[in-house]
């Protein structure tokens, strides 16, 4: 298992010691480990390997690459465990009342982690999970909208709410940025000289990425579909020149 910082979490940590908002902060990202736990948890157990953990500022994030078989129950197991902590944390706090003070906060976290993750808008826990019981272009599409509707709600939340809630604003940029990340797919560059086997990437849906190759002064634009054609048609160590000469002649 690997474990990666991005370098906005470090940012967050400061901002928040700033505002004077550390503590809240602090125990919101608490409760987002636990649901991340429990996915790492799952995960293990189900056998996967190559899990990759990143602290995000708004928690953390797990990249599992599915090949247990067993993706639903790990996608589960996030919301299931948000919400055993947040009962555990309640009956805790109705036992010994004088931990109501320290728990509620926690308590407020998981539960809003739990219902925030269920929510079918990828990638969230819930859009994850309809897109691996219904692996359907129709399925992919509804949850993608669904990632620009949330974050436009909560976008309108942070400005129309009595307190500017930095929480949600982040939320919103965060969704914004995913959505943008499936409809606005930036072509890499490539050279004519490169073998074919070079310009074939994919994005986070597996799909073909468009590549721009550059042949002299001129830029020639391949898209997925013209990548997917060339690297099945040519030898994979071909280079790209020979490959859209050849495409070319034949054409």
């Amino acid at each position: 298992m690997k474990l990666r910082v991005h370098p906005s979490f470090i940012a967050f940590l400061f901002v928040y010691t700033f505002i004077g908002g550390l503590f809240d902060y602090l125990v919101a990202f608490a409760a987002v480990l636990f649901h991340e736990f429990c996915h790492l948890l799952i995960a293990r157990v189900a056998g996967e390997r190559g899990l990759i953990v990143t602290l995000m500022p708004y928690g953390a994030s797990l990249t599992i690459s599915g090949e247990s078989g067993k993706t639903a129950a790990i996608l589960l197991a996030g919301p299931i465990g948000s919400l055993l902590a947040a009962s555990i944390s309640l009956s805790l706090a109705w036992l010994i009342p004088e931990t109501y003070g320290l728990l509620k906060g926690f308590v407020r976290a998981n539960v809003s982690v739990a219902l925030v993750n269920l929510l079918p808008a990828y990638p969230l826990d819930g859009g994850r999970l309809i897109r691996e019981l219904l692996p359907f272009k129709g399925a992919k599409t509804a949850t993608s909208a669904m990632t620009l509707l949330l974050s436009i709600f909560f976008f309108t939340l942070f400005f129309i709410g009595k307190m500017r809630n930095l929480t949600l604003l982040t939320f919103s940029v965060f969704m914004l940025l995913y959505f943008l990340s499936f409809t606005v797919r930036r072509a890499f560059r490539a050279s004519i000289d490169d073998p074919l086997y070079s310009i074939v990437r994919t994005d986070g849906e597996g799909n073909f990425r468009a590549v721009v190759v550059r042949c002299g002064k001129k830029r020639v634009r391949l898209s997925g579909s013209d990548v997917a054609r060339l690297v099945l048609k040519y030898s994979s160590d071909l280079t790209v020149g020979d490959a859209l000469e050849r495409e070319s002649a034949a054409a």
